[in-house]
């Protein structure tokens, strides 16, 4: 049975709630048994009165969740992530699609945000970021090219 970020879902925060300035590496999230997930992040509108504000999303992997963190790639070549304009999230795109867990994606992931500010006397926003999983883990087969008969 395959399991979607609709059914029973399990979510692992990565960016945990923070008033954030600069950018901001979420913390790792181990993806074993899992084959889907979405990116969500949330945030509130900008303090500090800057006249233009921004939140740039970015998906990262890892092989050992620790080192050679590199942006994570969809299937067309693009970086997975977004842009939050304005800091409204209710007004913009603030998830972005996980596909290939444990099949051609690192088995660790973390999520990393940057804000960005025009003017504004120290700025900065609330922002939260979750990697949401559907159904629980699954122990999933083994391939080899052996056979154990």
């Amino acid at each position: 049975m395959k399991f979607n970020a609709y059914d029973d879902i399990h979510q692992v925060s990565s960016v945990i709630p923070q008033s954030v300035t600069g950018a901001v590496n979420g913390v790792s999230v181990d993806t074993q048994g899992y084959d889907n997930a979405k990116l969500h992040v949330y945030s509130a509108e900008a303090s500090g009165s800057p006249s233009a504000a921004s939140l740039v999303v970015t998906l990262q992997e890892s092989l050992d969740g620790s080192t050679s963190w590199a942006n994570a790639l969809d299937n067309t070549g693009t970086v997975i992530g977004f842009t939050l304009t304005g800091l409204q999230a209710a007004a913009g795109v603030n998830a972005a699609r996980i596909e290939g867990l444990n099949l051609n994606r690192k088995r660790y992931l973390r999520i990393v945000v940057t804000p960005s500010f025009t003017g504004g006397t120290s700025p900065a926003v609330l922002a939260y970021g979750e990697i949401v999983f559907g159904g629980g883990a699954q122990q999933l087969p083994v391939t080899s090219a052996a056979s154990n008969t």
